[in-house]
């Protein structure tokens, strides 16, 4: 929905995801910097100091090359409810072409996100439609990434249950089939999706009844058709509490998200070179 006078935008979308994801998408440079840009243009750089008073800048490049900027300052922030900040356009020679406000609120209702935007400011009727049409692309942008993020959530939530079933066929549904995988043990590099079963199942028996891997605080990053995920490894038994690093790279290939390389490691004593599987964060 959208609506305009003279001088404001108004547009709501409504997201499936929760109302803190869509609101980290605001003020982390690793997710605005995926979707703030209308289609045609790639992102450049981005920095936010997500506080009142910070700053935050984004610059863009069109696909004949020329660079346009949009900062400025946040005014107030309540996560995950309502932000509040200034926008500064600036032009292919630095100069400034408009001086606005932003406003958005974000209401959850049964895990959806309604999203109301509201920026005001404008002078001209010319230039109001201009952003408006350029805001509607951002924001299908930004539904695509939340959806992606979502999805890798959800990929990663069915491999921890189909891991502690010990359920192999279900733990490699999501694995490409010309996966590069390093390992923590030798021979260290698996190629292909059999080398990689072959070792989650050896790595199965020999875990308790009872185990656990989760990752608790994963990050996800996506660029179109690809993402990236890592975070530490936890994994529990009974009597067993281990932690590991882990890094995962996945490909969207014929509309499905699987993984097409990932790097695990345990930590390890610089003076001896033996892994510490004692550590914890």
């Amino acid at each position: 929905m959208t609506t305009s006078t003279l001088f404001e935008i108004e547009i709501e979308r409504e997201f499936e995801a929760p109302r803190t994801l869509v609101f980290k998408n605001w003020i982390e440079a690793k997710h605005l910097g995926a979707w703030f840009a209308p289609s045609g243009f790639d992102v450049i750089h981005c920095a936010v100091d997500a506080r009142p008073g910070g700053s935050w800048c984004v610059a863009y490049r069109s696909s004949s090359g020329v660079r346009y900027t949009e900062r400025g300052e946040f005014v107030e922030i309540v996560f995950p409810e309502r932000l509040r900040l200034t926008l500064v356009n600036e032009d292919a020679q630095g100069e400034v072409t408009v001086r606005t406000e932003v406003q958005v609120r974000f209401e959850e209702r049964n895990g959806r996100t309604t999203m109301r935007f509201v920026q005001t400011g404008f002078t001209a009727a010319q230039i109001r439609d201009g952003m408006q049409q350029g805001w509607h692309s951002c924001f299908d942008k930004l539904d695509g990434q939340i959806t992606a993020d979502r999805d890798l959530r959800i990929l990663f939530e069915n491999w921890f249950r189909a891991s502690e079933r010990k359920d192999l066929n279900a733990s490699m549904e999501p694995i490409a089939d010309d996966v590069l995988s390093y390992e923590h043990e030798c021979p260290l590099e698996y190629r292909g999706i059999d080398a990689l079963r072959a070792t989650c199942s050896a790595g199965f028996d020999q875990m308790p009844e009872g185990f656990r891997w989760d990752v608790p605080d994963l990050q996800v990053v996506v660029r179109g058709d690809l993402a990236i995920t890592w975070g530490l490894n936890r994994m529990r038994g009974p009597d067993v509490e281990l932690w590991s690093r882990g890094t995962r790279v996945f490909q969207k290939i014929d509309g499905r998200w699987r993984m097409i390389h990932q790097h695990v490691s345990f930590p390890y004593d610089p003076e001896s070179g033996a892994a510490r599987l004692d550590l914890r964060p």
